[in-house]
């Protein structure tokens, strides 16, 4: 490795991002250690900095996050003000937005640091070449190339597979980066970073607000996500944000009505266990009453798990009492949510068919260069309002095919999950459980994404908050195409994931009912 340094000002943003890696993330010094080296960094205080992290890191084995005060206190007096305030201002910052071990995008940061590691190497390399050269040290040049390759190869992105390391990475990390909750969870079976995910459904039957679900069970779950719009603005964006959020639509608040599971055999009175929570039969013939607060009918859920071979899937609804959705309320409940869950969010719209996929790449960049804001998820809305980049041709289904595929370059580039809805069929608009062959304009992105589900509604399912999803294609674990998960949900609120239940191949010949 070189040790006369020839240094020239670089973007120090890069620098600071690499250094609160450091302060944040045990596995990122792992990945890490063998091949950073102080002297690329150019700016002092980061360089002084990141010394004490590698310091810490190899006497505990941690990275110095919960302890990186008392570091820099010990250290203070040894820096000159303007490096002091510096690390003390960067330091707070950081202790604002993350936690040790959580909120940082390890893969993607472990990725641009040896990028920058490599192309420091390489400058300097090349800078003490240049004055050996000039001092007819032909050796000494020599020795130059032959150490910045010794690098190279460590840094190469070559994998051995052999390695009790990997092994251990295999094992010991197991779970999706993000997960949804209860029976969605399991039948949805999780995703993870550089994943592409694709949403089909008709058109307006809740995929943008399917991404709302998404990005708040993420923010819930300590990741980030970056959003694009292409479909509608920033506030209508937030309005939906909010009401999820806070689970309210009413100003006035109060009791609002909601779906909820029953049972098929507690709704005809079919059922005499003992267990049962309710007496009185639901169903005049196979018609169901409007629901009134005066009916003395609850609706009963014993079997659901506890012996779900004599339960019968169905749904009525109850009254829960919601907060008015209101501006106070909002900021009091946004107020706690940074606290809980800080710099966790952010969103950008376009004008349909305006932004290519450079533009968002762009974007991306701009973002992390400015606000240190690296996205777990990124979210596209919708991959067929993007504009094609130039050069691709516009006949055809050639622009939606380059969008998908850029897309799953996108996910790889940034080791983030990517997401966007497609549409499906004319045909399939009324379909129960949508399958492969109802991808509308690019079948083809059934082979470009690692997993695809859809999410099916009828005119009378979308009235009683009811959502059937199916898993459509997935490329890391088994599925049943005939699978349906039933989702209840309040969309008016924002609330698109309240309860689910799963029912396995040949749902349609159970006895479901409606409402």
């Amino acid at each position: 490795m070189a040790h006369k340094l020839r240094r020239r000002k670089v973007d120090s943003s890069t620098e600071k991002r690499i250094l609160t890696a450091l302060i944040v993330s045990t596995q990122f010094i792992q990945e890490i250690q063998d091949v950073v080296n102080l002297d690329y960094f150019t700016n002092s205080f980061i360089r002084k900095a990141a010394g004490w992290c590698i310091d810490f890191f190899q006497n505990y084995e941690s990275a110095p996050f919960d302890h990186i005060q008392d570091i820099f206190r010990t250290h203070r007096k040894e820096l000159k003000d303007d490096e002091a305030d510096l690390i003390e201002k960067l330091l707070t910052d950081i202790s604002k937005k993350y936690e040790l071990d959580q909120g940082l995008n390890v893969p993607y940061m472990v990725d641009q640091a040896l990028f920058f590691f490599k192309k420091r190497e390489l400058e300097i390399t090349n800078g003490n070449i240049s004055i050996l050269l000039d001092r007819n040290d032909i050796d000494g040049a020599e020795a130059q190339i032959n150490s910045f390759a010794k690098i190279s190869r460590v840094a190469s992105g070559w994998v051995d597979a052999l390695d009790p390391r990997y092994i251990d990475e295999v094992f010991q990390h197991q779970d999706r980066m993000f997960t949804f909750s209860g029976e969605l969870g399991k039948f949805l079976k999780g995703f993870d970073r550089s994943w592409l995910v694709a949403i089909a459904g008709a058109y307006k039957r809740g995929k943008t607000l399917h991404l709302l679900g998404i990005t708040i069970g993420a923010m819930q779950q300590r990741l980030r996500v970056a959003w694009f719009s292409l479909e509608m603005g920033r506030r209508e964006s937030n309005d939906r944000l909010y009401k999820g959020i806070l689970g309210a639509g009413s100003s006035d608040g109060g009791p609002a009505l909601y779906p909820c599971f029953d049972c098929v055999y507690n709704q005809d009175g079919s059922c005499k266990k003992a267990e049962r929570t309710n007496r009185l039969p639901l169903l005049k013939g196979d018609r169901k009453p409007q629901f009134s607060p005066n009916l003395r009918y609850t609706p009963c859920t014993v079997c659901r798990f506890e012996n779900p071979k004599e339960y019968g899937v169905a749904w009525w609804y109850t009254l829960i009492d919601r907060p008015a959705y209101t501006e106070h309320n909002v900021k009091k409940q946004l107020t706690a949510i940074k606290r809980a869950w800080p710099n966790s969010y952010r969103f950008k719209s376009y004008p349909k068919f305006s932004a290519t996929l450079s533009d968002m790449k762009r974007d991306l960049d701009v973002l992390e260069r400015t606000d240190g804001f690296i996205p777990d998820i990124i979210i596209v809305d919708q991959a067929n309002g993007v504009k094609p980049e130039s050069g691709i041709s516009l006949d055809g289904i050639a622009p939606h095919a380059a969008t998908w595929r850029g897309l799953a370059s996108l996910a790889g580039e940034r080791c983030a999950m990517v997401v966007s809805p497609t549409q499906i069929t004319r045909a399939a608009l009324e379909k129960k459980n949508i399958k492969q062959s109802d991808i509308a304009s690019h079948i083809g992105l059934l082979g470009d994404v690692d997993v695809a589900y859809s999410i099916n509604q009828t005119e009378e399912e979308k009235i009683e908050g009811v959502m059937q999803y199916s898993i459509m294609a997935h490329r890391h674990e088994e599925f049943d195409t005939n699978a349906v998960c039933i989702v209840l949900q309040k969309m008016r609120f924002g609330q698109v994931y309240l309860d689910a239940h799963i029912i396995s191949r040949g749902w349609e010949s159970q006895n479901i009912y409606t409402v």
